[in-house]
């Protein structure tokens, strides 16, 4: 085939995915990049009672850097950071053994991973509150069973808040682990063992490397989400620990009303947001390489 009709044949297929990913570009541009746009005017408005003067300021913004709101911005973060760290740790066994199960048993397994989704979230975290109340299972379990004398205070502390949102972020960590480490050659671990290594230095030395693109994918998957998490804290939390999320709706849906304030903190979760996953990326960059040499 000569340089010209592959040039020709290149220049349709290129032509061809533009018109394949048009409707995404037009979706995205539509309910993404319109309302951000909106957001980033409201934010340099001035706040009125019910609405907004549209008025350009940066009392915002001032509002914002004065430091005010870092104490939430760090609630959020560490939120984030300990549902990221507490899925990997609980995910990554789940997702080892799913892989290295029989075809059947894998199935049925993957089945009950997907079965939450099958239920609303506001009703799956009503059950918690349920569980984890004064009078609720978890303590008349643990009075039946002779481990306390009297109800402990879970709900409404951080506690719950981190247990309700590493159960309902586990599965998007599961899953992502699953799909990478079900297509590992565990040939190798036994190769590995053959030449001397035990499982622990195995481990470390073949899976967990050979799993990273999965544990990149599971958090941010899991730690996106989690660091601008409304609904769990506030049905489950309580009003000691604001977190970001939290803060913004109180914004928008209390009188006086303050636009202008909810979206410049939602820039700045966008903003830090995009400089987590500028570092995840940096850091799974350095691995591949590292792997490449």
């Amino acid at each position: 085939m000569s340089a010209s009709r592959e040039a020709v044949l290149e220049k349709k297929s290129n032509r061809s995915s533009w018109l394949l990913s048009l409707p995404t570009v037009i979706w995205l541009s539509v309910f993404f990049l319109i309302p951000y746009l909106i957001v980033i005017i409201y934010s340099f408005l001035t706040p009125d009672t019910y609405d907004v003067k549209f008025e350009v300021s940066l009392d915002a913004y001032r509002q914002v850097i004065s430091g005010g709101y870092f104490k939430s911005f760090f609630q959020s973060f560490k939120l984030a950071l300990y549902t990221t760290i507490l899925c990997i740790l609980l995910g990554f066994p789940v997702a080892y053994y799913i892989a290295r199960a029989k075809e059947a048993l894998k199935n049925i397994l993957l089945i009950f991973i997907i079965i939450p989704f099958w239920t609303n979230l506001i009703i799956r975290i009503f059950s918690w509150r349920i569980f984890l109340s004064y009078s609720g299972v978890m303590n008349q379990m643990l009075m039946g069973t002779g481990l306390i004398s009297q109800p402990i205070e879970i709900l409404r502390t951080d506690l719950a808040v981190i247990l309700v949102m590493v159960y309902v972020y586990l599965p998007y960590m599961i899953l992502p682990l699953y799909s990478v480490l079900e297509k590992l050659d565990f040939t190798l671990l036994q190769a590995a063992m053959d030449l001397g290594a035990n499982e622990v230095k195995a481990f470390f030395r073949i899976t967990l490397p050979l799993s990273v693109e999965g544990i990149f994918a599971g958090t941010i998957l899991v730690f996106i989400p989690s660091l601008g998490a409304y609904l769990i804290p506030q049905l489950v939390g309580n009003q000691k620990s604001l977190y970001v999320g939290q803060i913004i709706t109180y914004k928008i849906k209390n009188i006086p009303r303050n636009w202008p304030m909810a979206s410049a903190l939602s820039l700045t979760l966008l903003l830090l947001v995009t400089l987590m996953l500028l570092i995840f990326y940096g850091l799974y960059r350095h691995h591949k390489r590292r792997r490449q040499y």
